[in-house]
């Protein structure tokens, strides 16, 4: 039923029959004409995923069929049939010749299921309905432009706009990004594999990678042009991607198409050979970035001074003089002057820069410039001009800030400086970089969160991002994401920042990406909160290397305070000499809110510590600590209170209560007494303030004691 007047027949029938039940069955959404009975609770619409199978129908079905698997059997088919009742009966179908669950088995079954799409559904469609369905299959999502620059159908929005309207393939990710039902994508790519000619394939992959590259989406049109074998395109787009966005942060994404690339290749080009100096510095291969930096220095030495090849190549590398991470800043005084000599003299022109790595910061951004802040006053008389020349766009108000945050970390009033900064944001706007935006907003949000202002330093943030999400900027999102994960932590929002934990934190120990330090930092403060030291000192440990290597100071005293912490709520006593070690490096550079911000939870720390450093700068510091405290007395605090921390018999048994066993089968696994076993569970009771064991699993979850799966 397509036509209106059938579904306006239909509507008069349902009213005029109100003792009757109508079951519709439809392969697309309902139609807006029925909306009205939905909307008064007439109808009740059963979804595709609403009929997907679950453990338990599984089971059931497989038993029908005279089939008893066991349980990683039944995990297996879920897996492989996504629940799709259809796959789930064909599988028990196979199983009840005796046969056990196996590849075969899953490669059989996806047969039979794609025979009954390509008839059922597939071949019911007209043919341009089935040539726009292939030619978007390759890719994971896509939306109306994309649709039609692959299929290159002018009627890409018509038929789409049929496609949404009759059928449920596509899942909507917004109001304009779509995804196919993964079950018919893979269909779909069968599909393909049959009709189409390995040449098709490859220029329809080419079409998506020229889409990705036309909104320098690098990463995706590299995945194009690589599944579609166009080697040349790989190459260029690097080069190009490397010449244009040197300092964003692209090169974790790109680090397989950098490494698949011959060498001889990278040495061709200044601007490869640079990035694979970069690359290989954030992936902590120092010895691999130096060896990269010395390939274009003999490249450039190898071309004569007038030849354009050696003019770029002297460039890059007087863009890693000033890049390279592992370099440090006491070297930039003497490089910033000569680089700015070079610039003026026309030997060289630098591509753009990421001063702060999309950080919130200047000072702890792309590097550490606290050496710099020794002598801030004279290094902006000094170095203002050189600095804003050779830094171009990324240097505009980035001297002010970078001064302005100097003086705030070491605990100066910095209200006048930010009412001459902020007036500076619309040419920062109209004539800068948005890092430098970032940078202002996030010490502005740092200063009303010092003074007091939450709300205030949230708003900051928050209005931010939606600008930056109206310009197409979200590589700058997830270190806003985390600043407000920050601000939820300070407030006491606990919930704000588990939500932040669970959807957005890196999570990934055994791989450090030094982009992201500014959120394992933030991963460790949700763990602390969360009352799982442990969890916060696997957090930090990947960190310890790489912050001596590329003198990361301000990240070192971080480090130091958040491991101090941890280990003093385990009772260990090496939180001394961690919180021994930020102060004798915070005091060096006298910074204090570098400290302060921690406020009640390093309080007890602080005042328990015997330090023997200078007195008068320990005064100012507990005073601004004293101050956080009382502003944000519950930042850090563990859910659970000393007292309140279950043991570790306590929780073994958490995970077995959770798990739905019985007192009696605690007993058994745990080997103890039935009475013992009643008395731990009315102790985790109490400690988890609940009443019920179902109300324990809930709240044990919500606390990170076991994982959400269980």
């Amino acid at each position: 039923m397509q036509e209106e007047q059938d579904w306006n027949a239909l509507c008069e029938l349902i009213r005029a029959c109100p003792e009757r039940r109508f079951v519709l069955l439809s392969r697309g959404p309902p139609p807006g004409s029925l909306m009205a009975f939905q909307y008064t609770g007439l109808m009740t619409v059963l979804e595709t995923d609403d009929l997907l199978f679950d453990a338990d129908d599984v089971r059931r079905l497989l038993r029908l069929y005279g089939v008893e698997a066991a349980d990683s059997e039944i995990d297996g088919i879920r897996k492989e049939s996504i629940g799709y009742p259809l796959g789930v009966a064909i599988t028990a179908r196979h199983l009840s010749g005796g046969k056990h669950f196996s590849p075969e088995i899953v490669a059989r079954v996806f047969r039979e299921v794609f025979l009954y799409f390509e008839t059922a559904i597939y071949r019911r469609f007209d043919l341009p309905v089935r040539r726009f369905l292939l030619e978007l299959a390759p890719f994971e999502s896509f939306d109306l432009e994309m649709a039609r620059m692959v299929s290159g159908d002018p009627r890409a929005g018509d038929l789409l706009d049929w496609l949404l309207r009759y059928t449920t393939m596509f899942r909507c990710d917004d109001r304009q990004h779509y995804h196919f039902w993964s079950g018919f994508r893979e269909f779909l790519l069968w599909e393909m594999e049959r009709e189409y000619t390995e040449e098709k394939r490859r220029a329809l992959l080419s079409r998506g990678g020229l889409y990705y590259e036309l909104k320098e989406d690098y990463a995706r049109a590299l995945e194009c042009y690589t599944s579609g074998g166009d080697h040349s395109k790989v190459s260029e787009l690097l080069v190009r991607n490397a010449e244009l966005h040197p300092g964003m942060g692209h090169y974790a994404e790109m680090e397989k198409y950098y490494r698949s690339l011959p060498e001889a290749e990278i040495l061709a080009s200044p601007s490869l050979m640079q990035g694979m100096s970069m690359l290989c510095a954030l992936a902590m291969d120092y010895e691999g970035s130096e060896r990269w930096y010395g390939e274009l220095q003999a490249f450039a030495e190898h071309c004569g001074r007038q030849d354009a090849a050696g003019k770029q190549a002297r460039s890059r590398l007087a863009w890693l003089d000033i890049s390279l991470p592992q370099r440090g800043v006491n070297g930039l005084m003497e490089t910033i002057p000569a680089v700015f000599r070079l610039l003026m003299n026309k030997e060289v022109t630098l591509p753009s820069f990421s001063v702060t790595s999309a950080l919130p910061s200047i000072m702890n951004g792309g590097k550490d410039f606290s050496p710099w802040s020794k002598k801030d006053d004279l290094l902006y008389k000094t170095l203002r001009i050189p600095v804003e020349a050779v830094l171009g766009r990324d240097g505009v108000g980035l001297v002010d800030c970078a001064i302005a945050e100097s003086k705030f970390e070491k605990g100066e009033d910095v209200a006048g400086r930010m009412l001459s900064l902020l007036p500076q944001l619309n040419e920062v706007r109209n004539r800068g970089a948005p890092d430098m935006e970032f940078a202002i907003s996030g010490l502005l949000a740092r200063s009303q969160l010092a003074n007091g202002q939450p709300t205030d330093a949230r708003r900051t943030i928050e209005v931010l991002r939606e600008r930056f999400a109206e310009r197409g900027l979200t590589r700058f999102f997830p270190n806003m994401d985390a600043m407000l994960c920050r601000l939820s932590l300070h407030t006491g929002d606990i919930d704000a920042a588990d939500a932040w934990y669970r959807e957005k934190a890196p999570r990934e120990p055994t791989h450090l990406n030094v982009m992201r330090r500014y959120q394992y930092l933030t991963q460790a403060m949700a763990e602390l909160a969360d009352g799982r030291p442990d969890a916060a000192l696997l957090t930090l440990a990947p960190l310890e290397p790489y912050i001596p290597n590329c003198a990361r100071i301000i990240d070192g005293i971080h480090l130091n305070i958040l491991t101090a912490i941890a280990l003093h709520r385990k009772r260990d006593e090496g939180w001394r000499g961690r919180l021994t070690a930020a102060l004798d490096t915070a005091a060096e550079y006298r910074f204090i809110r570098t400290v302060s911000v921690y406020g009640t939870a390093a309080l007890p720390l602080l005042e328990a510590l015997d330090w023997d450093g200078d007195k008068a700068w320990r005064k100012r510091l507990m005073a601004a600590v004293r101050t956080q405290a009382a502003f944000y007395p519950h930042f850090l605090e563990p859910r659970l209170a000393p007292g309140e921390e279950l043991t570790p018999t306590e929780l073994q048994i958490l995970h077995l209560l959770c798990a739905d066993k019985s007192n009696a089968e605690i007993a058994q696994i745990m080997d103890v007494k039935l009475p013992t076993v009643k008395t731990h569970v009315s102790h985790i009771l109490d400690k988890l303030d609940v009443k019920r064991r179902a109300e324990a699993k809930t709240a044990a979850k919500k606390l990170h004691l076991v994982q959400d799966d269980l």
